[in-house]
């Protein structure tokens, strides 16, 4: 793997203590590694000082049984502005990942250059880059590694039920944020949580868990990529005739990209076309048999239309295909099954290809992003790369707290709302990809629309890649100049 050639002043591991804030039980930061460096974006160099720790973490007041871990980026050049530059904190989600996808492949200060054409051998490893575009410039970054992964732990002892939670595991990411905050003297900085997949629903969780625990927190935005909070809403349940719709553009999009629609067509235009014909989509679902078989074979042909899909196999199915079915069938002919995460991957069919198929074949570039972190951390000082947990599996069932009845809820948006209303300046960005097939346009367009927030509060933007967006160039620099404009936008207010 190719090291990027950052100007490393010193580095030096070490184990120390600080204090945490007064507020809290008494905690204590393990520093595995400090090293100094600086890095180049937009043809300016500034000066970085790296940190990775360890914090420790209860699942009840003074009962500390498992430990959070960190990794974090702070201009050291920036002085005097410990109360006004922007401390954002991000994680990817899972559950059971650490943070290094985002690390490596958007944000940090060395950035794992994955290759950029879908058709082509994924290799062993990526090349690491400086990151031209970290927006380390104006705001400093904190990767957050919730119990279990990364360099953290469970104990023998530690409350799974609690930590394998949304609530549990959000309250100990929002310990692990405010240990970090008081130990570095930023407790008054203006505060972003970014949440990656499973991890957005840690996000909003996490809003309501720093509140609790200091109502003075200065919680500014949150960050949703490829965001999950109405999940339960568009899930592929086969009587939830909602979804079918929502997944509609994202299939429309991909059957685009895979020359599956009548040309010429563009994957963008592919989706707003298949958005225009939600509503009668819907309005077919909802008849059922009670639609007229005219009317039936009509929706049918716009649907074939619009995903590649034959109009036989939808009057054969309902007028509805699942996502999970989508994968194998249109390119069933040529023997391929698309990826699930990103749709632009394709993988050889297996003979039993059923509802479900896997390895992802977007799987392999994941992956490189997790190998890219030991070279990281080994640049950091840090000798036990190994230790380092990239992905955990959780093997209990995870809750997300409203139990198994049919009445229950998961509002992990109203709750964000609730949170929003009650800090009037707060806002909200949600980034999706075109091809990613599972949590899709869509879904984030369906949260607007059944959402209270005003268009000024929010944006919802889509990127021309799957569910790790960044994992295409192009999407990546939309991205971080997006980011860029969203952080920015409070100083210019």
């Amino acid at each position: 793997m190719k090291t990027a050639s950052l100007k490393i002043a010193s580095v030096m591991s070490l184990a120390m203590t600080l204090a945490a804030s007064p507020s809290a039980h008494a905690q204590t930061t393990e520093i595995k590694a400090r090293h100094a460096e600086s890095v180049t974006i937009h043809g300016h160099r500034i000066a970085l000082m790296a940190e990775a720790g360890v914090v420790p973490v209860a699942s009840k007041p003074g009962h500390d049984d498992a430990t959070a871990g960190y990794i974090s980026y702070v201009r050291s050049d920036a002085g005097g502005q410990a109360d006004t530059r922007p401390v954002l904190f991000v994680f990817n989600g899972g559950p059971g990942a650490a943070s290094a996808y985002l690390n490596m492949g958007a944000l940090g200060p060395v950035r794992a250059h994955v290759p950029q054409d879908p058709t082509k051998p994924i290799p062993a490893s990526a090349t690491l880059e400086p990151n031209t575009e970290t927006p380390l410039d104006i705001a400093d970054l904190v990767f957050l590694d919730p119990p279990g992964t990364g360099f953290s732990s469970l104990s023998a002892s530690a409350d799974a039920r609690f930590y394998h939670s949304v609530a549990g595991d959000a309250d100990a990411v929002a310990q692990l944020a405010r240990n970090w905050l008081a130990a570095h003297g930023r407790s008054k900085a203006p505060i972003y949580i970014l949440g990656e997949s499973y991890g957005t629903i840690r996000a909003a969780a996490m809003v309501d868990a720093l509140h609790t625990q200091d109502a003075a927190l200065n919680i500014r935005g949150v960050v949703l990529l490829g965001q999950a909070l109405n999940m339960i809403e568009t899930s592929q349940r086969p009587d939830n005739v909602v979804t079918y719709p929502v997944a509609l553009p994202t299939l429309a999009a991909i059957a685009c990209y895979h020359h599956k629609r009548a040309a010429p067509c563009t994957p963008q235009g592919s989706a707003s076309e298949a958005k225009a014909y939600e509503p009668t989509y819907l309005d077919a679902l909802y008849a059922g048999q009670n639609l007229p078989a005219a009317q039936r074979e009509a929706v049918a042909a716009k649907l074939a239309a619009l995903t590649g899909i034959s109009s036989a196999y939808y009057l054969a199915h309902d007028l509805r295909i699942s996502k999970e079915k989508f994968r194998v069938e249109l390119l069933r002919t040529e023997g391929k099954v698309l990826g699930r995460y990103d749709a632009r991957y394709t993988a050889p069919r297996a003979a039993n290809a059923g509802e479900v198929v896997g390895p992802d074949a977007f799987s392999a570039v994941s992956n490189l992003y997790g190998k890219a972190i030991s070279e990281q951390l080994t640049q950091m000082g840090i000798k036990d790369t190994a230790d380092y947990k990239v992905i955990v599996p959780v093997e209990d069932d995870w809750s997300y707290g409203a139990g198994d009845s049919p009445f229950n809820d998961w509002p992990f948006m109203a709750r964000l709302e609730k949170a929003m209303a009650a800090k009037p300046g707060m806002r909200l960005f949600v980034g999706t990809g075109y091809y990613d097939l599972t949590t899709t346009i869509g879904a984030a367009d369906y949260l607007f629309a059944q959402s209270g927030l005003a268009p000024a509060q929010y944006r919802n933007e889509r990127y021309t890649a799957g569910h790790v967006g960044y994992s295409d160039d192009t999407s990546w620099h939309k991205l971080m100049t997006d980011l860029r404009t969203f952080i920015t936008a409070d100083s210019a207010r």
